[in-house]
């Protein structure tokens, strides 16, 4: 569960890896690579997915691109 100021959102299990992954350590591409390897499908599917989810996330204010 992500929470934010009274509010809370349940996510699923790998919006949760893509979340704790997102530490400004790692790219875009670095988890979409990681994950690509980790449930063995098409990196093409899974950075469009990645990058939809984490647009959705920017776009309600609960991630934001590093400096």
């Amino acid at each position: 569960m992500l929470l934010y100021p009274e509010r809370g959102l349940v996510l699923n299990a790998t919006a949760a890896e893509v979340v704790k992954l997102c530490t400004g350590e790692h790219t875009v591409a670095a988890i979409v690579e990681q994950l690509s390897q980790k449930y063995a499908k098409d990196t093409v599917a899974v950075e469009s997915e990645v990058v939809t989810f984490l647009q959705t996330m920017s776009d309600r204010g609960l991630v934001q691109d590093a400096p």
